[in-house]
C-alpha cells in the first residue's frame, strides 16, 4: 500500500517548510515531514568548510560553500560524495516508508546536479511542486530569519529549478501559505 508522497523543491527561504506545516494541517492523516535541513543538519558542523578554508584532508569527505550564481551575495555547497552517498540513502529510507503507506512530504532544495538526479530517479513516483519566489524576496526573508548563511537563498534561486519537471508550480512571493496549500492539496486530490 503506497502513501501519498509529495516533493517540494525549491530555493532556501521560499517558504518551504511553512508549507508543510499548512498541508499538514489540511492532510486527512498523518503526513510525515523530512527533507534536506534534516540531512544537512545531521552533518558534523566541522566538516563543514567555508569558502575560503583549504584543508585537503577534509575535501573528500566535506560539504564546502562555494560562490553561487546569483546575485551577490550568493552562496552554494559543493557536496563531497560521502554526502551524496548519505542523501541517497536517505531517499531510499524515505521511499520504503512511502511504500509501507506513510504519507510522506519532502522538503527539498536540489541545487546541486548530483543530488537532483539521485532524487528525480529515487523519488519518481511523488507529487513534485515546485516552489518560486522571487530573488529579491528570498534575500529579504534569509535576512529576517537570521538562521541561515547569508546568501544561500541568491546561491540556491540560480539553480534549484534547473532540469526540473513539475506536476505543479507555485509562487510564494506574496501568495499567502495558506492558499497555496489549499492548491498543492487540491491539486494532488485531483490527480
Amino acid at each position: 500500500m503506497l502513501g501519498d508522497l509529495i516533493i517540494l523543491n525549491g530555493p532556501s527561504s521560499a517558504g518551504k517548510s511553512s508549507l508543510v506545516r499548512e498541508l499538514q494541517q489540511l492532510w486527512p492523516r498523518p503526513l510525515y515531514a523530512v527533507g534536506t535541513d534534516a540531512v544537512v543538519m545531521g552533518w558534523p558542523e566541522h566538516f563543514v568548510l567555508d569558502h575560503d578554508e583549504s584543508d585537503p584532508e577534509k575535501e573528500m569527505d566535506a560539504l564546502r560553500v562555494v560562490p553561487g550564481l546569483g546575485p551577490e551575495p550568493s552562496w552554494n555547497l559543493k557536496r563531497s560524495e560521502a554526502y551524496l552517498t548519505i542523501s541517497r540513502h536517505a531517499y531510499e529510507a524515505w521511499v520504503a516508508m512511502n511504500q509501507s503507506g506513510i504519507d510522506l512530504i519532502v522538503d527539498l532544495c536540489l541545487s546541486d546536479p548530483g543530488l537532483r538526479e539521485q532524487a528525480l530517479d529515487l523519488l519518481a513516483g511523488g507529487f513534485w511542486v515546485g516552489v518560486m519566489c522571487d530573488v529579491d524576496e528570498l534575500v529579504r526573508r534569509e535576512a529576517v530569519r537570521g538562521d541561515r548563511y547569508v546568501g544561500f537563498a541568491s546561491g540556491t534561486s540560480a539553480t534549484v529549478h534547473r532540469d526540473m519537471n513539475y506536476d505543479l508550480v507555485i509562487d510564494t512571493t506574496s501568495t499567502p501559505t495558506q492558499e497555496l496549500a489549499r492548491q498543492v492539496f487540491d491539486a494532488i486530490k485531483q490527480r
